[in-house]
């Protein structure tokens, strides 16, 4: 099974959570937009990202938040 960053906990896709990180984001636009798509951000790398391949960094979500 390939992992990718979504299974990952560096993974931030929540938007109440992406608006916490990123202070200022609900001012210019909003996390909840339908244009942000699978986007999500990585707090490993500090950079906005499509889900790809896990790197290096890859830490495993707890079985209970686990996302599809």
């Amino acid at each position: 099974m390939n992992l990718s960053c979504r299974q990952c906990e560096h993974f931030v896709t929540e938007p109440r959570e992406l608006e916490t990180i990123i202070p200022g984001l609900n001012i210019v636009s909003s996390a909840y937009g339908s244009v942000r798509a699978d986007t999500a951000y990585c707090k490993f790398k500090d950079i906005f990202l499509t889900p790809i391949l896990a790197c290096h960094a890859f830490k495993s979500l707890p079985s209970a938040t686990r996302q599809n």
